[in-house]
């Protein structure tokens, strides 16, 4: 049985989201598509790096 999960933010989380959501607001459309390309490869690589955690972990 796999253990409860939290996906919730913490308080401090939800702190950065807002100085995030001023930062957004005041970006060009290209500065924009710029940051959205850069997120999207870095959580990419996140996911690669616990896929191959998660397969050394199990493998022991």
């Amino acid at each position: 049985m796999l253990p409860k999960l939290d996906f919730d933010l913490t308080l401090e989380q939800q702190f950065q989201m807002q100085l995030i959501e001023k930062e957004v607001a005041m970006m060009s459309q290209e500065k924009l598509k710029s940051l959205l390309l850069t997120t999207s490869h870095l959580l990419m690589v996140k996911e690669n790096v616990i896929r191959s955690l998660t397969k050394k972990v199990i493998s022991q």
